[in-house]
């Protein structure tokens, strides 16, 4: 088996240049060069950076003084060679010159910038700190009585740099089946703003939208709490869990005491829960308080430090954690391996960090000589169709991960068949319903699919489930490792009947994991993966406000799908995809592992809203007589980056939202309607689009319906919290 069978370089052939310095642009080149592309790192001749072996290891590096004319050369037939180029163009000029020339028809150019190429704030070079900022990540990130909070890590810039490696992954699929390539527009307040999913709800009910701490905000217990040695986690909300979490503690009579007889009472009485709580807590080790609760089945465990994600069992099991040396600055920095892992495919241990070659001669073979008979192109040329027409996918998932990858799915055009229980997905019935009973969170995770209800412990509805996985392309699963295995539809029976069909599972710690069978939730994945570790507030770790864990499982689901497919078509053969959103949360905190974070902006009041300001702010007097655009204009006026901090609502009113096309109104088949997301993978020539929202739980389309066999007109079901 060749290992582009196996699955680990399933990008094998494609050239890539990276230019931009942005870290969504160097993250990106990084996956792609994980995948087994090859990748030249563009450098700049000035000097290298402090983090060097960070940004090269696995590439090859090029460097270059742009303002030298014999670079220039060598650089742009480079350029023009290559199959896909990285840019940040609100970074520097050189990237906005390449993005604006002509270039080669084939090739795909993917521009990653804080606003993108549209709106009001378009070509604004802000850094991913005010990107929070104005995306409302900082607004919903802390204690509910404390200031607005930056991550300690750069979440968006590591989400925009997976969502960028999808989106060329759909270009290259059109380049395929069309020989012409595109450029993609990708932006980092796209992507905070898709990151607000569950924020947005509350704002459509009138609730206020904000911090919960490592709360959550309509369940408990639901906490951090500090053990002898360390802090815990532990989310144990439903009734089940809460009697199991008394008997536990040794508290009995805590079970039915008034304040907490009902999740709703719990929840109204969260500070003297939580008092009984962290005082059992308090007289423990870590180790024997989560040996304790998870022996209950109580989604619980650690909150790591960032010093010990490279000791942490699992991490070192799936090789997540490696060590570069750079030749060239003397540095040995921790690297991530590669969340997107195929299973029977080789992990590599190492990941070369390489020298800048004296010898140009590869640049120039590699470049070619052009003729003048490639053809050119400039702007963006509108081509028939989406980059997924024709690949059918079939979702098995709930809450938000395989969903959240689904719906890109669907809209760039794939034909996404979602698979629900009788019960239905269990968002169908999240906290705020409408007044109709339907859920906002379940409409904000399903655009772009058709529905089918199957009781798998059906003969019948396993033999229907068989016939669409005889029409599929793709499984998308999140389940609990094992449980679609039990009914027959794991990974290894779906592939050995159906040999050509991409089987992805992402689940909290992988398949090929420590902990077979351990409940895993967004905050316990924060914990556990250094991303609370890198954000404290007074000393306290504190998760992202936003499900960072849940959407980087889902995001790299869907580029790891996108990746695989790429591979099948050009070649190699299908794989069953092993993601850990373990694996995912760790790489999204690379940033931070070598004690290079940068310091946070800080936070002035103005006479009308919070702004942030960059850089030494007692250069910007009497903040509080000004107002926030005032405030942020005379900073500018001093060489000081600032923005305002916005809420949840803020964004949802925001003219960069609206340019952007990141809220719109869809109807769905039963003739309702949802406010939905739009996608953040902005493709110029095949644009994604978001059409529709999920029906209620039983419709049945009417192609869907006849394809198979059931009557079209199956009354809804109705669902019972």
């Amino acid at each position: 088996m060749s290992s582009r069978t196996a699955g680990s370089r399933l990008l094998e052939g494609l050239v890539v240049v990276e230019i931009g310095t942005r870290l969504a642009a160097t993250a990106c080149g990084s996956l792609m060069a994980d995948l087994g592309a090859e990748v030249v790192l563009v450098e700049d001749k000035a000097g290298p950076r402090p983090e060097r072996a960070l940004a090269a290891a696995g590439k090859r590096s090029l460097f270059v003084d742009s303002r030298d004319a014999g670079d220039r050369v060598v650089l742009f037939r480079l350029v023009d060679a290559a199959d896909v180029v990285l840019l940040s163009s609100d970074a520097n000029a050189l990237d906005s010159e390449i993005w604006s020339r002509a270039r080669p028809e084939r090739q795909i150019l993917c521009d990653l910038t804080a606003y993108g190429h549209s709106g009001p704030l378009a070509g604004t070079a802000h850094s991913e700190a005010l990107v929070q900022a104005m995306a409302a990540i900082a607004d919903t990130t802390g204690r509910p009585d404390g200031l607005p909070t930056f991550t300690g890590a750069p979440f968006i810039d590591m989400e925009t740099a997976v969502y960028g490696l999808a989106a060329i992954m759909a270009a290259t699929l059109v380049r395929l089946r069309t020989g012409i390539g595109q450029r993609i527009d990708m932006a980092l307040y796209d992507v905070g703003v898709n990151a607000l999913l569950t924020f947005i709800p509350l704002v459509l009910v009138d609730r206020h939208a904000t911090r919960a701490g490592n709360r959550h905000p309509a369940l408990a217990t639901w906490n951090a709490f500090r053990a002898l040695d360390g802090w815990v986690l532990i989310c144990g909300p439903t009734n089940v869990q809460w009697r199991k979490l008394c008997t536990v503690m040794d508290r009995p009579a805590l079970v039915d005491a008034p304040a907490f007889r009902t999740p709703s009472a719990r929840v109204d009485n969260v500070d003297l829960l939580d008092a009984h709580v962290g005082a059992w807590v308090a007289g423990l080790t870590a180790v024997r308080c989560i040996e304790l609760v998870s022996a209950q089945g109580i989604p619980c465990g650690p909150i790591l430090p960032l010093d010990a994600i490279a000791t942490e069992p699992n991490l070192v099991h799936r090789r997540m954690v490696l060590e570069a040396s750079d030749p060239l600055t003397g540095l040995k920095l921790r690297i991530p391996g590669n969340p997107i892992r195929a299973t029977g495919a080789d992990v590599p241990v190492a990941k070369p960090v390489p020298m800048p070659d004296a010898d140009r001669s590869w640049c120039l073979e590699r470049a070619g000589t052009d003729t003048g008979a490639v053809k050119r192109v400039t702007g963006d040329v509108r081509l028939s169709g989406r980059p997924l027409e024709g690949v059918r996918i079939i979702e098995i998932g709930m809450n938000t991960v395989a969903p959240l990858a689904c719906r890109q799915l669907g809209a760039l055009g794939a034909d996404v068949i979602k698979v629900e229980p009788p019960t239905g997905d269990t968002n169908r019935i999240n906290a705020p319903l409408r007044a109709d009973g339907e859920a906002y969170v379940y409409a904000l995770s399903n655009s772009d699919k058709r529905g089918i209800v199957l009781d798998l412990k059906q003969p019948s509805d396993r033999e229907t489930l068989w016939t669409l996985l005889g029409t599929a392309d793709v499984v998308m699963e999140n389940l609990k490792p094992g449980s679609l295995h039990k009914l027959g539809f794991g990974a290894q029976e779906v592939q050995q009947r159906y040999p050509s069909i991409v089987y992805c599972s992402v689940n909290g710690f992988g398949y090929d994991s420590v902990y077979p069978g351990r409940p895993a939730l967004d905050t316990v994945i924060q914990g556990m993966s250094g991303a609370m570790a890198a954000t404290q507030v007074d000393g306290v770790p504190m998760k992202a406000g936003i499900s960072i864990s849940d959407q980087l499982g889902g995001q790299f689901g869907l580029a790891g799908t996108l990746a695989a497919l790429f591979a099948r078509e050009t070649g190699g053969t299908a794989v069953h995809l092993d993601i850990a959103m373990q694996d995912c949360s760790a790489w999204a905190t690379q940033a931070c592992w070598n004690g290079q974070a940068g310091a946070p902006p800080v936070i002035v009041a103005a006479s009308d809203r919070l702004v942030a300001i960059e850089g030494d702010v007692s250069l910007v007097p009497s903040a509080s007589t000004l107002s926030a655009a005032e405030l942020v204009e005379k900073a500018r006026g001093l060489g000081r980056a600032a923005a305002p901090i916005l809420s949840v609502k803020d964004v949802m009113e925001n003219p960069q939202t609206a340019a952007r096309g990141l809220l719109k109104t869809v109807p769905t088949a039963d003739n309702n309607e949802w406010l939905v997301l739009g996608s953040p993978l902005k493709l110029l020539s095949t644009p994604a689009e978001v059409r529709s929202a999920m029906p209620r739980l039983g419709f049945v389309h009417v192609e869907l319906a006849h394809e198979l066999g059931l009557p079209a007109s199956k009354t809804p079901l109705t669902l019972r919290a």
